[in-house]
């Protein structure tokens, strides 16, 4: 009889323990679940927040690029070189126009008031002419329009060179010197041509291919206000418009009537309607993705639609690691109700198992944000300055046209000042796109055997004019017994010993600056297996004012040594090519004399041999 109330009370001990087990394992479950879907919403608001800022850099990058072409078109239709129809002026100022802006610019070309061609920027006079002509022949219309009018114009849905689409930028070269009232009689007196700016859409996807990481997974397209895709990395919709009954075939190809299919054409149709910047998620065959859209403007005018498409990839494997704990608590709960004991000590494991795994997801997630964070006030301090940079430039560039354009006197001054103002234009715009690259581990090396002795003299050669005004004489030595021929990329090369050049004649005055070329045995690096790696040694001595002992620790920093002839991008960027090539580069002030020497190292390519 005395087992039984024993009995009875281990059964309900048993059974209270089971109990608050299984309730305590319920509640377990309901707590992990709420966190991973708390951390699975996190991750969904971060892409949505990071793919909203990069469509908006990127439309806003793309809207100052076409500020600039339309700068150039302004300055050019108001040019009285082309007024006057002055050819040999005209060949300069589109050929310089462009040098400005040949990254995203197919061509310019200027036309008299009977729409014949009198001139093609650079590029277009390289190509074959046949396509052109067509091209040219398309465009009549739209010139007639424009000369009737007198006001610019915007064109798509034209076949550019080579049968590429694209869009037509129009403005008509009007005479307005006389100010005399617009009538019938001499309308096209004062109409004395028009300057045309081809943009291909493959120069345009080329551009916006350059400022996204290869490894990402987004696509970015360009819509211009009719629908009319201009760009996008899907090839089949490539001169589609969202808004044809067709474009859904296109798009939905699996399951045509689903309806959160549907939603993602309705988004990017909505984009196009609303001028506005914003952006939503949405599901397209089955996988969740989000969908960021920002207007391309400039000058007022709205010209695209840009459009960013990101695969929820981090947000999907959180889905996965949520359903595969749901499907495992299910199973622990089933085992609780077999084994109260092993219930509690699978439950306390895997309890303190979840915090660990929501612990480490949440300051993965706040690094991430501090990361994130840094980077953007970097990009923000990164563009106020590069907007300083360029502001100067340009402003000398409008001051000297503005000249030129009420007297021609000192043209050759005005003129040499324009083209050099562009010039640090183009090398400000070039730095950005490097760093970019840099930042972005994209930057690529183009590798070639070539003469490098041959190429400092021609280097040398370049700074001849700079140096004189300075009275600086340069020397180059070329130690014997140094192979003449390297593997590298020319460019990039020539682009660091510019820098280095310039940098030691600007900081030199009546003195001299010596570049040696020599082989050593150099330690690349003291961890690996590569010490005492045969290189070749490329010094740059001046005896000028030297380095500041604070700035001696972070020369090669970003805008460690900004100046106001640069943005102090130039030794930031020359260090990540040398480092890109294997070498090293340093700096250090001359003990016995005046001034400082700026050394770099490049392995000699054992593969090819070459001396």
């Amino acid at each position: 009889m005395s087992q039984r109330p024993l009995e009875r009370r281990i059964v309900i001990m048993i059974s209270a323990i089971v109990v608050a087990a299984i309730i305590f394992s319920v509640l377990t479950y309901q707590y992990y679940t709420e966190h991973s879907n708390e951390v699975q919403n996190i991750a969904r608001e971060n892409i949505q927040n990071t793919t909203l800022v990069k469509v908006s850099d990127l439309s806003r990058l793309l809207g100052n690029k076409l500020d600039v072409v339309t700068s150039n078109l302004k300055i050019l239709s108001s040019s009285p070189g082309l007024i006057d129809q002055q050819v040999d002026l005209g060949k300069i100022l589109l050929n310089v126009a462009q040098n400005t802006s040949q990254n995203i610019v197919d061509f310019y070309n200027w036309v008299d008031s009977n729409g014949t061609n009198i001139w093609s920027s650079s590029y277009t006079n390289n190509t074959k002419q046949d396509s052109f002509r067509e091209f040219s022949t398309a465009s009549q219309l739209y010139f007639a329009r424009v000369k009737d009018t007198q006001a610019p114009a915007y064109i798509n849905k034209l076949r550019l060179i080579d049968g590429q689409s694209g869009i037509l930028i129009i403005y008509p070269i009007i005479d307005t010197r006389n100010q005399i009232p617009i009538n019938s009689n001499n309308t096209n007196e004062k109409f004395k041509g028009a300057i045309l700016v081809g943009i291909s859409s493959s120069n345009l996807n080329r551009f916006l291919e350059n400022q996204i990481s290869p490894l990402s997974s987004a696509n970015i397209s360009l819509v211009d206000s009719t629908g009319l895709m201009i760009t996008t990395g899907i090839p089949r919709l490539v001169d589609a418009n969202i808004f044809d009954k067709k474009f859904n075939s296109l798009t939905e190809r699996s399951l045509p009537e689903n309806r959160k299919e549907r939603a993602m054409i309705d988004v990017m149709r909505s984009a196009v309607l609303n001028p506005k910047s914003g952006s939503t998620d949405v599901v397209s065959e089955g996988k969740d993705l989000t969908i960021s859209y920002a207007p391309v403007v400039s000058n007022g005018i709205r010209y695209f639609t840009m459009i960013l498409i990101l695969p929820h990839t981090l947000a999907s494997s959180l889905e996965d690691l949520v359903v595969q704990q749901r499907n495992f608590g299910i199973a622990a709960m089933a085992i609780i109700a077999l084994s109260s004991l092993g219930i509690f000590f699978v439950i306390t494991y895997w309890n303190r198992r979840l915090r660990k795994v929501v612990y480490i997801q949440t300051k993965e997630l706040q690094e991430t944000t501090k990361r994130l964070t840094y980077h953007d006030k970097v990009q923000k301090e990164f563009i106020d300055i590069a907007a300083h940079e360029f502001r100067t430039p340009i402003q000398s560039v409008l001051g000297y046209s503005e000249m030129i354009h009420s007297s021609l006197k000192n043209f050759d001054q005005y003129f040499d000042k324009i083209i050099r103002n562009a010039r640090r234009l183009e090398k400000l715009t070039e730095d950005i796109l490097d760093v970019s690259r840099i930042e972005g581990k994209n930057l690529q090396l183009s590798l070639s055997d070539f003469d490098l002795n041959q190429t400092i003299q021609n280097i040398i050669e370049d700074h001849q004019k700079e140096a004189l005004e300075k009275s600086v004489k340069i020397v180059f030595e070329a130690k014997k017994n140094v192979p003449t021929t390297i593997y590298a990329d020319e460019a990039r090369l020539q682009q660091v010993i510019n820098n280095l050049l310039s940098n030691a004649i600007i900081f030199t005055n009546n003195g001299t600056v010596t570049i040696t070329v020599y082989n050593a045995q150099v330690d690349i690096d003291a961890n690996s297996e590569e010490r005492d790696k045969e290189s070749i040694v490329v010094e740059i001595k001046d005896t000028g004012t030297g380095i500041s002992p604070e700035m001696v620790s972070r020369l090669f920093e970003k805008f460690a040594t900004r100046s106001e002839s640069g943005t102090g991008l130039g030794l930031y960027i020359s260090k990540s090519i040398i480092d890109s090539h294997g070498g090293k580069i340093w700096a250090y002030n001359n003990r016995d004399e005046k001034g400082a020497t700026f050394t770099f190292t490049l392995p000699i390519n054992q593969k090819k041999g070459k001396k």
